[in-house]
């Protein structure tokens, strides 16, 4: 059994969210916003119970940010770019496609930026309209493209 995610399938599966004329421009793992905080030194048999409360935290600091900004936010997310939607689903294990949690109209998002360099995961901020802007960390090597497809930089035909 392969630990890889087996993104075919999660393709398979967003496919079935999509509207008529819609295609996938992109499949991607995002994660949700986190207080990136530093870490220090703590007993060993503390880390069980800072891992859980980290990851409760880290659970409900995306709810309330979805709340504010009317971006459906998870923890981990698998996102689907088409021309004219942002589509946005939990994971489960291995990246694998969770509950659908709702998608973002692409005429909501004002711009996008992307405010970290490298080449794991990136930052990228998506300013909305009329909320407040939302950060997202995505696989770096996706991280610019994803910013300037947001803003309206380039279009989908533009890959090729």
């Amino acid at each position: 059994m392969s630990r890889r995610p087996d993104w075919e399938a999660n393709h398979a599966a967003a496919a079935g969210e999509l509207r008529d004329g819609e295609s996938i421009v992109v499949l991607f793992p995002a994660l949700g916003p986190t207080d990136d905080r530093g870490s220090g030194l703590v007993p060993a048999l503390l880390i069980p119970v800072i891992v859980a409360v980290e990851r409760w935290h880290w659970r409900r600091t995306a709810q309330r940010l979805a709340r504010q900004s009317r971006f459906p936010l998870a923890p981990r997310m698998v996102m689907a770019l088409t021309e004219r939607r942002l589509l946005i689903w939990a994971t489960g294990r291995r990246w694998s496609m969770g509950p659908f949690i709702g998608f973002v109209t692409l005429d909501r998002v004002v711009q996008a930026d992307v405010l970290t360099v490298g080449s794991g995961w990136r930052t990228v901020r998506v300013d909305l309209a009329n909320e407040p802007a939302v950060r997202l960390k995505v696989p770096g090597d996706l991280a610019e493209d994803l910013a300037a497809f947001l803003s309206g930089q380039f279009a989908a035909d533009d890959e090729a």
